[in-house]
């Protein structure tokens, strides 16, 4: 489910996870690939945006990674509110405490980002953008079929 890219193309399995409007340089709306890198000693699920960099939400902030796993499964995605996530999820890392992390995706000012999702995260999701990391209690996380 997981392949490492060549950075400069997009493996041909990888599915569109969102778009984001708005990023310089690319024409709108720009697609947005679901990520997940090792960062701060934990597996953390991002976004790597078409033309640009890939990024994970972590403390607050959102950090630029070089080296990133780009996800080649398939997609479909259950409504989530809050952190009642369904036994179906896909789990895609875990936090320094060994706390489990799954794929979510959210609407979010210029687009739907990919982030990450948690029951012990303070409202369920977070996502990264523009810099920051958003928390939201309204997403949907991808799940086996």
């Amino acid at each position: 489910m997981w392949q490492v890219p060549d950075k400069r193309f997009i493996p041909l399995n990888a599915p569109v996870a969102g778009y984001e409007i708005g990023v310089p340089g690319i024409n709108d709306p720009a697609p947005i690939f679901i990520i997940r890198a090792k960062y701060q000693n934990g597996i953390h699920s991002g976004k790597w945006v078409y033309g640009n960099t890939a990024w994970v939400p972590w403390g607050g902030k959102e950090y630029h990674v070089e080296d990133f796993e780009i996800y080649v499964g398939p997609m479909k995605w259950a409504a989530v509110k809050g952190k009642d996530l369904p036994t179906n999820a896909i789990e895609c890392g875990h936090e320094s405490d060994g706390r489990k992390l799954y794929i979510a995706r959210a609407k979010f000012e210029k687009g739907i980002f990919p982030g990450k999702a948690g029951r012990h995260l303070s409202k369920g999701c977070c996502v990264g953008y523009m810099g920051k990391e958003y928390e939201l209690d309204e997403y949907e996380v991808l799940v086996h079929e």
